[in-house]
């Protein structure tokens, strides 16, 4: 658990014990109103996920402002009773819920908000059904479809048709429609490729949504995830929600691909030691970054990289005028790679306007793996 020393607000960000993980909310609130207003005029709306921050106070910024579904979506059972219990009544779990036990927690939760889950099985609805009757609620249900992704997801085609039917005809259960997920860009993809492979996928979805349509099961939710297959997501008609995630902070993974968002989350570290002109070395390491899909990237010191991590410490390699810099006491800022993992080593967001900080916002659903 993190523990760290709390600074008045209105210090400068510069003088923030390090490392932190830091969030501009101007950044962070121009982002939202840009992804945001992609859905304006558009059929499908944005549902954001909120695994990626795990903060209540962003998740509220988000659907304060225009573009949503009115809901939020998360990836584990603890999440959703976090958000439960900070006041949000629509949440989607985008994932299955498969012991006696987290399904009647399920339950539980069904008895306080609207909550959905994805199924992918047979048994998985016949035991969701069982103890939804048990005790009194009805849980919406998506039935998710293998689209690319190769993780969770039921067979496309006959297999898909089968769950829908079997779940709409079952007690305690509200079939609502179906989900699937898309691959996200990986380093070195190339964009346009990448396009065309996504609308293959999303194409899996919408096909599926409508052979369970003329099978006689009406599907009024086609939900689509990520951030990264937005512009796609919206030229196909028939989806309804694009589940999106990591827009409101973006990470270096995502950021060629959204080139309209900016970086609004870095890790906050200080310089320890500059032991030879090629090296600097940082209070940064992997607690702290977290760089198992990928090495953080440096901004703002040209000719400065970070290329290896220790458990503690992290080092950045210098070239050219980038050897006068980052001497001991002076700051870096390290944008995630993959910006889940790295909120996820940390209990608070130090929240910054104009330089200065506004407070430490907890990572509330830090942790909540199950």
């Amino acid at each position: 658990m993190e523990r760290p020393i709390f600074q008045p607000v209105g210090t400068p960000v510069e003088q923030l014990d390090t490392p932190a993980l830091v969030v501009d909310l101007d950044i962070m609130d121009r982002n939202i109103q840009t992804f945001q207003g992609y859905f304006k005029d558009s059929v499908a709306k944005a549902r954001p996920v909120v695994t990626s921050h795990l903060c209540p106070q962003i998740a509220r910024r988000q659907l304060n402002a225009s573009g949503t579904v009115g809901g939020i979506a998360v990836t584990t059972l603890g999440e959703a009773a976090v958000f439960a219990n900070s006041g949000f009544s629509d949440i989607l779990l985008a994932n299955q819920v498969v012991t006696v036990s987290k399904i009647r927690r399920l339950c539980a939760l069904a008895g306080q908000i609207s909550i959905g889950v994805a199924v992918d099985h047979h048994e998985n609805a016949r035991q969701l059904s069982q103890i939804a009757v048990a005790t009194g609620v009805e849980l919406r249900v998506v039935v998710e479809v293998e689209a690319g992704m190769g993780r969770c997801g039921i067979s496309a085609g006959i297999e898909t048709v089968a769950l829908a039917q079997n779940v709409s005809g079952l007690p305690g259960l509200k079939f609502e429609g179906i989900m699937g997920s898309v691959p996200g860009p990986k380093s070195g993809d190339d964009p346009s490729e990448h396009e065309a492979k996504t609308r293959e996928n999303l194409q899996i979805v919408l096909d599926n949504a409508e052979a369970i349509r003329q099978a006689g099961v009406p599907v009024d939710v086609v939900s689509v995830g990520g951030a990264h297959c937005y512009a796609q997501a919206l030229q196909m008609a028939g989806v309804t929600e694009v589940r999106a995630g990591r827009y409101p902070l973006m990470d270096h993974r995502l950021r060629s691909f959204l080139p309209d968002l900016a970086p609004a989350a870095w890790v906050l570290a200080s310089v320890i030691s500059h032991p030879v002109d090629g090296m600097a070395v940082l209070d940064a390491g992997h607690k702290a970054t977290a760089p198992d899909q990928g090495r953080p990237v440096l901004e703002w010191v040209e000719g400065g990289t970070a290329t290896r991590f220790s458990a503690e410490h992290g080092i950045v390699e210098l070239e050219g005028d980038a050897q006068s810099k980052l001497n001991p006491g002076d700051k870096a800022w390290l944008v995630p790679y993959e910006l889940g993992a790295t909120v996820n080593q940390y209990d608070y967001i130090r929240a910054v306007k104009d330089g200065k900080l506004e407070g430490f916002w907890p990572i509330s659903a830090r942790g909540k793996l199950s």
